[in-house]
């Protein structure tokens, strides 16, 4: 299993602090989201690690370096992270993870560890979405619809809160197949001009309307925040730290 984990944004609506640190470099309790997020993944047994930077990528680089000097991490660099989205970010991946399956997350979730591998369990459905069921959903999600047996039929913000099933937190896991066949919608998206300043899920989109099953896995069970704005960092801060007891 290989990881790509993207770290390439600027993380405007978090200004003013990410003008000296980038979101993922930011504390929460004692080790900042980066750290939680790789430490995790090697809980789970994934050590084939690419790291998409772009925003102060010098800082992320030196942090990743110095706290796991001890495993190898790729870095691939967004020289165009200004004026591209993370489908881009996403789209440079591809020599990296070649014919193998990947796991994708983003670098801005604060999560219980457990998440990983319990999606990684579900091996009858190889194409998986870590989606947050319970709780409230608002505009600014990237939301799911799904079918009866699971299936995500549209994922983006525009879902309407009465179909919304769940919020996508910002973790998949793709088969080798389908990894082949979305790297390629990517490349032929960002070619056409649309996916430069796309998000991913446009691409997932596509994979579905192509007839590749992407399940809906709800890990609602598990505590998680993705964290874009300052209050979702004082969320993140006050109500799911607490729940994870692993400073």
């Amino acid at each position: 299993m290989k990881c790509v984990l993207l770290a390439a944004g600027i993380g405007k609506r978090m200004r003013p602090v990410s003008r000296t640190t980038p979101k993922c470099l930011l504390p929460l309790g004692k080790k900042p989201l980066l750290e939680r997020i790789i430490a995790s993944l090697h809980t789970a047994g994934i050590a084939d690690i690419a790291l998409v930077t772009g925003y102060r990528a010098a800082a992320v680089r030196a942090f990743v370096n110095k706290r796991f000097r001890r495993h190898q991490i790729a870095f691939l660099h967004n020289k165009r992270f200004e004026t591209t989205n993370n489908a881009y970010s996403l789209s440079l991946c591809n020599q990296f993870i070649g014919r193998s399956p990947f796991m994708l997350l983003d670098s801005d979730i604060l999560f219980d560890g457990r998440i990983i591998a319990y999606l990684m369990n579900c091996e009858r459905k190889p194409n998986r979405l870590a989606v947050r069921v319970r709780g409230p959903h608002n505009e600014e999600e990237i939301r799911v619809k799904i079918n009866r047996w699971d299936h995500i039929t549209a994922i983006n913000k525009h879902v309407g809160l009465r179909d919304t099933y769940g919020e996508s937190i910002g973790i998949a896991l793709f088969s080798a197949p389908a990894a082949q066949r979305l790297f390629e919608i990517l490349n032929e998206r960002i070619k056409a001009g649309s996916g430069r300043r796309e998000f991913y899920e446009a691409a997932f989109q596509q994979l579905i309307d192509e007839g590749n099953r992407l399940w809906a896995i709800d890990i609602s069970q598990f505590p998680s925040a993705e964290i874009d704005t300052p209050e979702d960092f004082k969320h993140a801060e006050e109500v799911i730290l607490p729940l994870l007891n692993d400073d």
